[in-house]
């Protein structure tokens, strides 16, 4: 396990994703995988996104995340978190695979700040989660979505991996199978 762990994480610190360079985007951008010593620059991503992009994924606009809940979603006891690093050393996306041990599905939350969204980093982060998820032994990838949130639900198909979607507690539960070897196009069916 110790092997496979390391291994993961060294493959998250060499990622490379090629922004578009529009926006705020940062022409490059390294995803690497989350320390408990970037709480900081995670925390100033969380109030510098807006209160609609929170809410799309805590379910609550908050600006500020608990002290707990911040060191649980960098180290998650039970999974993996990365963080994409603009040039200048800022944190714009958080992306997490929760996957206990013995499980066959891992539950997966991403958040891109506003300003470094629509431009693939989402995409290539669930998409590299997948990867951790299959290495990790998961057989699935779940994540719990508002039912307004069509860009997390159509996260899921840009990243190849094919779904289903259906409700639970009045939110979208979407699951998709893995292994998938390549990623390829896929759709909630």
């Amino acid at each position: 396990m110790e092997t496979t762990t390391a291994a993961i994480r060294g493959r998250a610190r060499l990622t490379m994703v090629g922004g578009s360079g529009v926006g705020e985007w940062p022409a490059r951008v390294r995803v690497r995988t989350a320390r408990i010593e970037d709480a900081a620059e995670v925390r100033a991503m969380h109030e510098r996104c807006s209160p609609e992009t929170r809410r799309l994924r805590y379910f609550t606009s908050a600006p500020r995340l608990p002290e707990s809940a911040l060191g649980r979603l960098l180290v998650p006891a039970d999974g993996l978190s990365l963080v994409g690093v603009g040039p200048d050393g800022a944190i714009g996306a958080l992306a997490t695979l929760f996957h206990p041990a013995g499980e066959r599905v891992g539950e997966v939350a991403l958040m891109v700040e506003d300003g470094w969204q629509r431009h693939g980093l989402g995409t290539a982060l669930l998409r590299s989660l997948a990867e951790h998820a299959a290495a990790r032994g998961a057989t699935g990838l779940r994540a719990h979505v508002l039912p307004w949130n069509r860009r997390m639900l159509a996260l899921f198909e840009r990243a190849g991996l094919a779904g289903r979607c259906g409700y639970e507690d009045g939110v979208v539960l979407v699951e998709a199978e893995l292994p998938l070897g390549a990623l390829s196009a896929g759709r909630c069916a």
